[in-house]
């Protein structure tokens, strides 16, 4: 199944940017009255027909609208640190929507290299991971939070903080509250400092273990994301 985004929807009439419209028409070769799907990133799935091509965007006709596409009854939230390399970053979004993400925030730390993210880019990939995984939804994105403001405004019943220090836990561990809300923050490369990690701990946030091998930050927001939905399907 192929899976085409468009906000541009009113009533049962949906228009295509040009971008995708060069994809649905030239590159995947769909014509006038062919049947395709839309996703709007609100986790909503629109089976339409193409009815017109004008100035070189495609318009379509809703025939049909699923609400509950691609909808979980679970919540995984990666709070991380931007990473130096931005084709990094990327690519932990586009892994972590790929496993199932339902928030990202980038938070600023005591060791953050980068601190500002291109937002315009990271849509476009959460876009085009969202449609190649037949999914609905972009996940909700956050930018440029610090990390105490963050700390102090969590309230997720389950929430965790990955860091490199003794005693900590594998998620597994832990007695979850089930279809709540799972957040596991991850820190720069260099690890959160001593005194974000004593804050989070005095908020709440539990110890959490990702393994005995010392990960990337992309890849540790992966792992993560990974075993939050484990969790949560374990659960279910």
């Amino acid at each position: 199944m192929d899976l085409f985004y468009s906000e541009n929807i009113t009533d049962n009439l949906i228009v295509l940017s040009k971008i995708e419209t060069n994809h649905c028409m030239n590159v995947l070769k769909y014509s006038v009255n062919d049947k395709v799907n839309i996703v709007d990133g609100r986790g909503n799935l629109y089976k339409c027909i193409i009815s017109d091509v004008i100035k070189k965007q495609a318009h379509l006709k809703v025939e049909d609208l699923d609400t509950n596409f691609d909808n979980n009854i679970y919540y995984v939230h990666i709070v991380i640190s931007p990473i130096k390399s931005h084709d990094r970053l990327e690519w932990f979004v586009e892994k972590s929507i790929e496993i199932g993400v339902d928030k990202i925030s980038f938070i600023s730390c005591d060791r953050t290299l980068r601190k500002k993210v291109r937002d315009n880019r990271i849509l476009n990939v959460a876009i085009t991971a969202m449609k190649q995984t037949l999914k609905a939804k972009i996940p909700e994105i956050n930018y440029d939070l610090s990390f105490s403001e963050f700390i102090k405004s969590c309230n997720s019943s389950n929430k965790f903080i990955c860091h490199l220090e003794n005693n900590r836990k594998s998620l597994f561990e832990f007695n979850l509250i089930q279809n709540e809300e799972i957040c596991i923050l991850i820190g720069p490369e260099g690890d959160f400092s001593n005194s974000e990690i004593n804050n989070a701990l005095d908020s709440g946030f539990k110890s959490l273990t990702l393994g005995s091998s010392r990960l990337r930050t992309e890849t540790a927001g992966v792992v993560a994301c990974h075993l939050g939905n484990i969790v949560n399907k374990s659960l279910v």
